[in-house]
Order: C-alpha cells, then structure tokens, then sequence
C-alpha cells in the first residue's frame, strides 16, 4: 500500500497533535512494513522545518509531498474545494488526516479524534477554533470516515453525540516517549536549582484553562501548607490566583528538564475535568511520580489503580487524594512505573497498522 499521512500539525511543536503525529508517524517509519508512507503538510513559513526534518532518520525513509500554500490557504483547498487529493499528492491507497483536515478523494480515509472538548467544553475555546474544528468533525462524520479514538472514553462520546457505530472507531491509545524515566537525584537537585523549587512540591502540568481546574488544586494545596508548582503555557480565563504565596508558576520550561521535574515532585496532580487522553498523568508514573487525578473522562483508564482517583469539583476529595498518594509514595511509584511500561508507540503503530490493512481488505 501508499499510504498518506498528513503531517501539517508537526511544525507546532509543544502541541498534543504535534506529539501525536510525529511519534506515530516515527514508529511507523521503524516498523518492518512493507506499505510505503506518503507524508504531506500543507506550509509556506513552516516550510524548513519539514525539509529539514525529511533528511534525518527515519523521516528520511517517506516519500514526502510538501504544498507550498499557508496553512489555512492549504486547509481550504485540501478540505473545501472540491480538488482531487491526488492532484496535489499524487495516487495513495489510503490517507490518515491530523486534527480531522479532511481533502477530497474517494481513496478510504482514517482520522484520530483526540477528544471532543469543543463539545463538552466549548467555553474553553476560540470562537474560531469552535466553528472550524466543528465544521471538520461534520464532515468526518458525513464522509463516513474511520476513526481511531484515544480512549474509550472519546469513543464513547463520538457513539453518544454523534451516533457513530461502535464497529466504526477503534481504540488505540498513545505511546510515551523513552525519556520519560526516572531521573537521578543529582538531576532532580540540578532542575530544582533551576527554577528555584522547593525540597518538596505538589506538581501539575499543563495549559493554565478553566478544564484544569487549577483553581481547586491550588486552593488544596494551599489549606495543606504544600508548594505547588504550575508549569504550562498561559491559557484561555487564567486566573490572577497564580501569583499566591505557595504557588510557583514555572511558565513552559524546556523539554529536557520535564522528567526530572516529573522525578522530583512528591506528587503530581491533575484534577481535569475533561481529558481525551491525558500525556501529563502517563508521563509522571513512566518517571515515578505518584499521581492523583480525576476519576472522570479517560483519565481512570490510564492511571486505572496505579494512582488516587478523585472527584474533581470536590476539593476535600483533592486534599485526601493529595496526602493519600504522598503517604504511599513508594506503593504509587511502583505501580505506576508498571503501568506505564504498557503504554509504547510500538504497540500504538502496530495497532494502527493493523486498523490500515483492515480498511483497505474490506474495501
């Protein structure tokens, strides 16, 4: 098979798409597949990022198809006229879109839904984001797309709010990087020397938005006399509450100290009210942090009895979660370092592989 994977979100790097697509996409090109992998991104600015990228190994491996158009000028050509995908790619047996950019061609198609936030949550979004991520998923489901879901939990919301079949999505979770591990202690002193952190923290990771219900985590911490650090990048409703005694806000720090910062936290919390999948809660256990998060969404399949489970809108469940996992550290970083052994892009590419061949056989 030719099959196409559109790589467009790779060059915005930090991004849960970002990761996503670029760690598939890397595991498969290292897989022993006989199928030849099209990669194609519609850029102009963003244009060096990808030639770089396609001289280095495994990328180095694909057939690559660069559209010298500006994303959205791509976007509307790719997933609103009604232009041939292969006219600007070339024939493929099969395309697998990012963030649900769906072209036109009559080749079978996959998409991955990361989660529907824009429909539990729309008020944490751009109206724009809103209306075009909106506008994409209706497509998906007019189109008849496949999707693969990373959680039964985003599937489940598909089946609910869309109707679409149970036989029409797979699920697949995620793989995690390598360099999530346990960090040395000479390393765990080096960062927190770094950023100026205390011997003992609460640590919580991610977009500082009112789905992160860091309002609450703070207000835990602060009743339990614990510092907690914050580090992410500023989102939408940030609270002015950031700046309290107690809280140490980090910003977004480079991606070389995020496993010993994960290492070095005495817990790492994550009271989301909403997930789709949730990095932050699989990278701490794979570094040995224990972990307390939310037991709604998909976060109770990731973490399932490998760490505290709480009720996020409870702030006396937090507070017990919190001291529950720091008086069982040793029991919640051995648990947790053997869940997260299961989770591997290895596995991920396989199954998603498995899901390309299924399509195309029946088609």
């Amino acid at each position: 098979m030719k099959i196409a994977i559109d790589v467009s979100q790779m060059c915005y790097e930090g991004t849960g798409v970002a990761r996503y697509v670029q760690a598939l996409t890397s595991a498969l090109l290292l897989s022993d597949s006989p199928h030849d992998f099209v990669l194609y991104a519609g850029t102009l600015r963003q244009r060096s990022f990808f030639t770089s990228l396609m001289k280095k190994s495994p990328w180095n491996k694909a057939i690559w198809k660069i559209i010298p158009l500006p994303p959205k000028l791509a976007g509307i050509s790719l997933n609103l006229l009604p232009l041939p995908f292969e006219s600007l790619v070339g024939r493929v047996d099969l395309i697998h879109t990012s963030d649900w950019a769906e072209p036109s061609s009559t080749c079978p198609r996959v998409t991955t839904v990361h989660d529907l936030v824009f429909k539990k949550h729309p008020e944490t979004l751009d109206k724009l984001i809103l209306a075009t991520q909106t506008r994409r998923i209706n497509k998906v489901i007019r189109d008849n797309t496949f999707i693969i879901a990373d959680s039964t939990s985003t599937k489940i919301d598909l089946m609910e709010i869309y109707g679409v079949q149970d036989s029409h999505i797979e699920v697949i979770y995620p793989g995690i990087d390598s360099v999530f591990s346990p960090q040395s202690q000479n390393e765990v002193d080096r960062v927190k020397s770094k950023y100026h952190l205390p011997s003992s923290y609460v640590l919580s990771i991610g977009k500082d938005e009112p789905r992160k219900n860091l309002d609450r985590l703070v207000k835990a911490c602060d009743d339990l006399g614990i510092p907690l650090v914050l580090t992410g990048k500023a989102g939408w409703g940030n609270s002015s509450g950031r700046s309290t005694k107690g809280v140490i806000s980090t910003g977004f720090i480079d991606d070389a100290d995020l496993p010993t910062l994960y290492s070095g936290a005495h817990v790492f919390a994550y009271p989301s009210l909403y997930e789709g999948f949730g990095f932050p809660v699989l990278e701490a256990m794979a570094c040995g942090a224990p972990v307390v998060t939310s037991n709604i969404s998909s976060l109770p399949e990731i973490v399932g009895s490998a760490g505290v489970l709480i009720d996020p809108t409870n702030l006396e469940d937090i507070k017990k979660g919190i001291l529950k996992a720091g008086e069982n550290r040793s029991l919640y970083k051995k648990l947790g370092l053997a869940k997260a052994q299961k989770f591997s892009w290895e596995i991920t590419a396989k199954q998603v592989m498995e899901v390309y061949e299924k399509i195309i056989n029946r088609t």
